[in-house]
């Protein structure tokens, strides 16, 4: 008998014993089969719901994560590895192994409210889903203590951060919530405290006659990347989910040319010296100092952005129009606006909003993030503050040991 079969029969008496309950000798059997084949990661994730089953839990997460390290493309290798660790009581680990599984497949936590799945296969999602809730909800809270702490010590007194200690971040909260505003749904991090307006009034935003100001320039400097051969991308990556994004998936109908993104600079950014000496009059929101975002955005002709929400509802999208050829429009909640070339439009995108270029030619803003003009200074740097330690989380996640 060659080895491969070898190792087929001995997989076949331990998976036998693992269904009739003789979880110790399954368990040898497959240590077994890793002598001979310590490759192939269904032999150690089979060793780890044996040691599961015996109460082993230790043995079984070492069991897990050695078939995680060879196959970390399986969401459900995140979802074993997490519940074991989370019941031996390593709960951040569970929280950071779970995250790292929902990154790759959301069934990880959206698996619990699937009927036709394995029910393991649903109590597991279900652990997995209230863990990284409690443990990113509990994260806001330190983060938010932890920038009052630091104000408190400064000497500056105790700030009153109290919106943004009451901040939900929608998609991890740990308790049930409502949005208060009909037609206003962020969809990452909502401040159910923070006074809701759709558009934002030009009167509140004290730089944007420096701004326009600068339009012609700001015109001249995408032309002229764009001639010398600056290529936009499509706005709606070809991987994005959701139907909703169906006919502009992948497609230049609605296109972008960033200069920042997510706070990270590209390197558009460089033909841009004007642009951005521009926008200094601004109040951009920043990450590390940076743009957390800052595009030019075209909508060729026929070109429609269908109903979506935005992420957040502290930030203010704003809007510098470049090249407007007429008939187009953007939607945001009841109330409609037809871009002018040089004018100022900012507005709250966690409103749903859509918009169209009804017109022959291509339609170019430049979109930048502000802040909510009714954000205080201590609640600005409180929002940086959680933001960033959560983002730290992120980054700094690992495979545990």
């Amino acid at each position: 008998m060659n080895e491969t079969a070898t190792v087929a029969a001995i997989a076949v008496e331990a998976t036998r014993a693992f269904a009739q309950r003789r979880f110790a000798e399954a368990a040898a059997g497959y240590e077994r089969c890793i002598a001979l084949m310590p490759r192939e990661p269904a032999f150690h994730f089979n060793l780890g719901t044996a040691r599961e089953k015996q109460g082993e839990l230790s043995r079984a997460v070492d069991a897990y994560l050695a078939a995680w390290r060879l196959n970390p493309r399986d969401a459900r290798l995140a979802l074993f590895a997490g519940a074991a660790l989370e019941a031996s009581g390593r709960r951040e680990d569970a929280a950071i192994l779970f995250s790292l599984g929902d990154d790759i497949d959301l069934a990880v936590r959206r698996a619990k409210d699937r009927p036709d799945f394995d029910p393991e296969i649903r109590q597991r999602s279900a652990t997995a889903d209230r863990v990284m809730r409690e443990h990113l909800t509990q994260l806001h809270d330190a983060a938010v203590s932890a920038y009052e702490r630091e104000a408190a010590a400064t000497g500056g007194g105790s700030p009153d951060v109290h919106r943004v200690r009451n901040a939900i971040w929608v998609q991890t909260h740990d308790r049930p919530f409502k949005y208060l505003t009909p037609g206003q749904q962020p969809s990452l991090l909502y401040l159910p405290d923070l006074p809701a307006m759709p558009i934002v009034p030009r009167e509140r935003l004290g730089w944007a006659a420096a701004i326009e100001a600068r339009t012609a320039e700001v015109r001249e400097e995408y032309l002229a990347a764009v001639a010398a051969g600056a290529a936009l991308s499509p706005y709606v990556d070809a991987a994005t989910r959701g139907p909703i994004w169906q006919d502009l998936r992948g497609k230049l109908d609605w296109s972008s040319l960033h200069l920042y993104k997510v706070g990270a600079e590209t390197p558009f950014a460089q033909m841009f010296p004007k642009t951005l000496a521009a926008l200094e009059a601004a109040d951009l929101v920043r990450l590390e100092g940076r743009p957390v975002e800052l595009l030019f955005s075209r909508l060729r002709p026929g070109a429609h952005i269908p109903p979506h929400f935005g992420t957040e509802n502290q930030r203010i999208t704003v809007h510098l129009p470049l090249i407007v050829p007429g008939e187009c429009e953007i939607r945001v909640g009841s109330a409609r606006h037809r871009w002018r070339e040089g004018e100022l439009f900012a507005f709250d995108d966690s409103y749903e909003h859509e918009a169209w270029n009804r017109s022959g030619k291509d339609r170019v803003v430049l979109i930048f993030q502000a802040h909510h003009p009714d954000l205080r200074p201590e609640e600005r740097a409180a929002i940086e503050h959680a933001i960033g330690a959560r983002e730290h989380w992120i980054r700094s996640r690992r495979v545990p040991a």
